[in-house]
């Protein structure tokens, strides 16, 4: 119920306080399992994300943020579960997998950390590694206007307007485990949000 308000609430907020335009919702698969990879610009982008989309989605944060037991209880309540960023974190890794498998949808931000707004030049291997493990489609999400709105160093949330892009379904996962099969994976999310970013540039 909590998590519903949640998401009516920062609908309106979205709405209202920010004119939110978000386009591709349509592209958002309604039922089944699948793993949403977006681009990471601040603290607001899971929150704004999540709310849009028909179900309820476990995003993956920084282990940092479940160090003080407010942050954790909340973190926890909105289903988010930690990853430990500078390291190959196993128990993250089969923590989403679990998810993923129990038909669950699970949210990543590839690139690790808030980067510039702008199309990314490297990406983690997690985001690749699930969705071959646990043949799922990735759904890529282009988001901007949150770094405005809530800056690195910034108190308060500003009307800055707020875009959301949802890319088309990345649904042609390789049938093997190996590294090339990974590697074309990444090569593809990598190539959406490319095609998202030059989609906001064109507008």
């Amino acid at each position: 119920m909590w998590y519903r308000l949640g998401q009516w609430m920062l609908r309106v907020i979205l709405r209202v306080y920010h004119r939110a335009e978000v386009q591709g919702l349509d592209r958002v698969p309604r039922q089944g399992p699948f793993l949403l990879v977006g681009n990471h610009i601040s603290y607001l982008d899971p929150f704004y994300i999540a709310a849009q989309l028909p179900q309820r989605i476990s995003f993956m944060a920084k282990a940092e943020s479940f160090s003080h037991p407010f942050t954790q209880w909340f973190l926890r309540k909105v289903d988010a579960f930690p990853v430990r960023r500078e390291e190959a974190d196993v128990r993250a890794m089969r923590s989403a997998l679990a998810r993923l498998r129990n038909d669950q949808v699970v949210g990543l931000f590839p690139e690790g950390r808030r980067r510039e707004a702008e199309p990314p030049t490297e990406l983690k291997g997690g985001a690749s590694y699930l969705a071959l493990r646990a043949q799922v489609p990735v759904i890529p999400v282009w988001i901007e206007g949150t770094d405005r709105a809530l800056p690195r160093k910034g108190r308060w949330i500003r009307p800055a307007k707020v875009r959301i892009y949802f890319g088309e379904p990345i649904q042609k996962i390789p049938a093997g485990k190996n590294r090339e099969d990974q590697e074309r994976i990444h090569q593809m999310i990598m190539s959406a949000f490319r095609q998202l970013a030059e989609q906001k540039v064109a507008e």
